[in-house]
């Protein structure tokens, strides 16, 4: 987490690199285990997160595929 300078708030868009590939993990586990929580956290409610819910209802694995696949796409 960083401080912006200017003002002291936490809203600051840039984040180490260490932070960035926690988040990334952190992404990818939620997208294996919950698929349409992963692809919410990345995307919000678009077409690819009510895709990824009709594939995971019909089969966990497809749609734990889809949702590495868009989490790791972004």
């Amino acid at each position: 987490m960083c401080i912006c300078i200017r003002c002291g708030c936490f809203s600051c868009k840039d984040s180490s690199e260490e932070e960035k590939k926690e988040e990334d993990c952190v992404d990818m586990t939620l997208a294996i285990f919950l698929p349409p929580a992963g692809i919410y956290k990345k995307e919000g409610c678009t077409a690819k997160f009510w895709a990824n819910v009709v594939l995971t209802i019909a089969g966990y694995v497809p749609g734990s595929i889809h949702a590495a696949i868009v989490v790791s796409s972004k």
